[in-house]
């Protein structure tokens, strides 16, 4: 009697496992993403960027040389975030001098995203190009490193580089597109050579959002069929909805 019992309920067990596994549901496939998920992107250098997000080039400065503008741009952050920056002062390559070599410029370079991310000193930094060499303006030359292949990748090793150098707006003297911009918070940054460093490679891992608010991770969308956004969402103009 009672090892019949006991297998009566060892079946009813297993039974009652087999139905649970039959019967579960598989996770619900993300959401396609929504403007409201993006975070703006505020950039401004002296004189051009390139700008990585996690080894995705998403930004290129629309101006190598003046008027000195601001780019802003959308992004779906994901976290850790790696940002690689190649930032590039206006120079001859030959010489490192500019306005028919009459003249040494500077660099200086800030960003701002949405999340909270800015520019600062935490950031890493390293010199590719330096001229005129010891600021000779006589006989100027340049001095040029090869930037690794690999510079931007989320994977690549800064371990050495040196932090990033904090300047004061006065140093930089920005001109108005960067009042117009929302930088606040952000820093000027540069290596410690603002003046013969020309092209510079800035790297920094935002570990988090700064601002603590979870945002979803879209970034293997390509791998599922998500769910379709709410219908009616928007139109175009003079038509029907997307």
């Amino acid at each position: 009697m009672t090892n019949g019992f006991s297998r009566l309920c060892r079946i009813a067990v297993a039974t009652a496992c087999v139905a649970g596994v039959a019967g579960a549901q598989p996770p619900a496939p993300p959401r396609k993403p929504q403007m409201a998920d993006t975070i703006r992107a505020n950039v401004y250098a002296d004189n051009t960027f390139e700008l990585y997000v996690n080894g995705e080039l998403v930004a290129v400065d629309s101006i190598r040389f003046i008027p000195h503008n601001v780019i802003s741009i959308d992004l779906l952050p994901k976290y850790p975030m790696t940002i690689a920056v190649l930032a590039r002062d206006n120079a001859d390559p030959r010489t490192g001098m500019e306005y028919a070599n009459t003249n040494v410029g500077d660099g200086g370079f800030i960003l701002k995203f949405g999340d909270g991310t800015v520019t600062s000193r935490v950031w890493k930094a390293k010199c590719f190009s330096r001229g005129p060499v010891g600021g000779d303006t006589q006989n100027p030359r340049v001095e040029n490193t090869p930037l690794p292949p690999d510079w931007f990748a989320e994977g690549f090793d800064d371990g050495d580089w040196k932090p990033a150098r904090e300047y004061s707006e006065r140093e930089i003297d920005p001109k108005q597109p960067y009042y117009d911009a929302d930088f606040a918070g952000a820093k000027f940054i540069w290596t410690d050579d603002v003046k013969l460093d020309n092209v510079v490679v800035f790297r920094h891992v935002v570990p988090g959002p700064p601002d603590g608010r979870e945002r979803p991770d879209f970034s293997n969308l390509n791998d599922v069929v998500p769910q379709g956004p709410p219908r009616g969402g928007g139109r175009r103009p003079g038509g029907r909805p997307r």
